[in-house]
């Protein structure tokens, strides 16, 4: 299992976030401040509900042998 993430800077220069795993699944997030509403689980923030399925997909891979693999990447390197 290949977990990558990917660090950055958004519209407004704040810090960002990828991340992607290699088979499905993943999330990006940066700065709210422009549409605070929207930092909600409800809303912009709704991929924590996804945690739990990555979590078993990581002991599921990690059961069959897999081996796990945490890469970290700069969007400026990528330029």
């Amino acid at each position: 299992m290949k977990i990558t993430f990917t660090h950055g800077k958004d519209w407004n220069g704040s810090a960002s976030l990828g991340m992607d795993i290699e088979g499905g699944g993943g999330f990006g997030i940066g700065c709210l401040s422009e549409c605070p509403e929207d930092a909600m689980l409800e809303r912009d923030l709704n991929f924590v509900y996804d945690i739990e399925k990555w979590i078993e997909q990581a002991y599921e891979a990690g059961k069959n042998g897999e081996p796990l693999e945490i890469v970290h990447e700069n969007e400026e390197d990528e330029e």
